[in-house]
């Protein structure tokens, strides 16, 4: 099952990230797509954490309760931009939803780091 959740974390994860970009810059239901997403990538990396919350250690279930409130700030900011939607892409928009790109994106490069058998520095850093 938390494979399974892993997979469609990152699956939807990947969907926002691209509807996003394209969301910057077009109006259209790219936006609904983005933020969709983005609420299914919250959702199940919640319920990942929540399938394996027994089997973890302290650190680590402090670390991913991070990444969970994280991960609904990115929510939040996107419900904030949706908000403003109807009155164009304001500057406000843009820092909005270009927060939650540069999240995702790092996200993506942190975790491609970590599978690369990096040490923890390099990881650390490429999350900066």
């Amino acid at each position: 099952m938390h494979s399974l959740l892993i997979a469609l974390h990152a699956g939807t994860g990947v969907a926002a990230l691209l509807a996003g970009a394209v969301a910057l810059f077009r109006r259209g239901r790219l936006f609904d797509v983005y933020l969709g997403s983005l609420t299914a990538t919250t959702v199940f990396l919640a319920l990942a954490v929540a399938v394996e919350w027994a089997v973890l250690d302290v650190g680590s279930r402090v670390l991913f309760t991070a990444f969970t409130v994280l991960a609904a700030v990115l929510v939040a900011r996107g419900v904030l931009a949706r908000r403003l939607l109807p009155g164009g892409r304001s500057p406000v928009y843009l820092e909005h939803v270009g927060f939650t790109l540069v999240a995702l994106f790092d996200a993506f490069v942190v975790i491609a780091v970590l599978n690369a058998g990096a040490p923890v520095w390099l990881v650390v850093v490429s999350g900066v």
